[in-house]
C-alpha cells in the first residue's frame, strides 16, 4: 500500500508544481494590465483644434505661395498659423484670385483673408482683427528712365502724364487714394485684376510705372528675370496697417477675439519677430 501510494503523492506534486508554474488566465491577467494604466495616462495628449477656418489666398510671393512639394508657404502663410495654432484653430487654404476671393468672404464661402486693409466698406461684410502687420509700397519703373523720375513725388509725375498701374481692390493709403478718385488723373491710372499684370504692361510700355510691395517685387522681378528692365524708384508710399479679415456670414466675433489672443502671444513669446526676420533676410 505504501509503495502504491508514493507515484499518488509524486503525481499530486507534480500538478501543484504545474499549477503554479502555469500562465495565468485572460481574467487572472488583467490587474497586471490595468497596473500599467496610470503610466500611459501620463502621456500628453493631443488637443484636437476646437475649429477649422477657411483662408483664402492667392499668390503672392513671399507673402504666400505653393512650393514644388505642393504645400501653402510664405511669410503670410506662417505668420497666420502661428496665430491659428494659438487660437487652437485648424487652417485649411482656399486658392484664388482677390477678387473672388472678397466674394467669397462676402457669401461666406470663405472665412478668413489674410493682408486685408480695414475700410468703411469692408466693415459692412466683415469683421477684422487687430493689425499685424504693417504695408508700404514702391513705384517700379523702367531701368532706363529710372533718373528722369528722382526727386520727384507721384503727383508731380501724375501731372507730367505719367501712366500708373494699380492691382484692383489694393489698399495704397489715403494718398493714392485721393489721387485715384481725381477726375484728373483718371484716365492715366491702369487697374488690373492681378499684380503680375503690371510688370507686362510695363515692359510693353503699356503704363510707365506700377506699385508694388518690395518684397513681392523684388521677388517677381527676380524670377521672370527682369532685374535689366524694371527698377525700384526712390517713391514709397506707405499704406498703413494689414489685419485679418473674417467673413460676418461664416465667422462669430469670439473666434475674432480667439486670433487677437494668439497674435498677442506670439508677438510676446517672440515667435513674431522670429517670423518676420526669417523673410527679411
Amino acid at each position: 500500500m505504501k509503495r502504491q501510494s508514493y507515484p499518488l503523492i509524486i503525481t499530486l506534486i507534480t500538478l501543484f508544481l504545474f499549477a503554479c508554474n502555469e500562465t495565468p488566465s485572460n481574467n487572472e491577467a488583467q490587474p497586471a494590465v490595468a497596473a500599467t494604466k496610470p503610466v500611459a495616462a501620463t502621456e500628453p495628449v493631443a488637443e484636437k483644434p476646437m475649429c477649422s477656418i477657411k483662408m483664402g489666398w492667392d499668390p503672392w510671393e513671399p507673402y504666400q505661395y505653393l512650393s514644388p512639394d505642393n504645400q501653402v508657404r510664405g511669410l503670410e502663410i506662417e505668420l497666420i498659423s502661428a496665430i491659428a495654432k494659438q487660437a487652437n484653430c485648424n487652417v485649411e487654404f482656399v486658392q484664388s484670385d482677390w477678387m473672388n476671393l472678397l466674394k467669397g468672404i462676402r457669401d461666406g464661402s470663405v472665412d478668413m483673408l489674410g493682408g486685408a486693409s480695414k475700410t468703411a466698406a469692408r466693415e459692412e461684410f466683415a469683421m477684422f482683427s487687430n493689425p499685424y502687420r504693417k504695408e508700404s509700397f514702391v513705384l517700379y519703373v523702367r531701368s532706363e528712365q529710372l533718373e528722369s523720375y528722382s526727386g520727384k513725388n507721384l503727383e508731380t509725375l501724375l501731372k507730367e502724364k505719367f501712366r500708373l498701374g494699380v492691382t484692383e481692390d489694393y489698399i495704397y493709403g489715403d494718398e493714392i487714394s485721393a489721387l485715384q478718385d481725381n477726375p484728373e488723373y483718371q484716365s492715366q491710372i491702369t487697374n488690373v485684376p492681378i499684380s503680375e499684370v503690371n510688370y507686362y504692361n510695363l515692359t510693353q510700355q503699356q503704363v510707365d510705372g506700377f506699385l508694388e510691395d518690395p518684397f513681392v517685387a523684388a521677388y517677381t522681378v527676380r524670377r521672370k528675370g527682369l532685374d535689366t528692365q524694371i527698377a525700384a524708384s526712390s517713391i514709397t508710399v506707405d499704406s498703413g496697417d494689414v489685419a485679418l479679415m473674417f467673413s460676418k456670414k461664416s465667422v462669430k466675433p469670439e473666434l475674432v477675439e480667439a486670433f487677437n489672443k494668439g497674435l498677442a502671444t506670439i508677438k510676446s513669446s517672440g515667435e513674431y519677430r522670429k517670423i518676420l526676420d526669417k523673410y527679411s533676410q
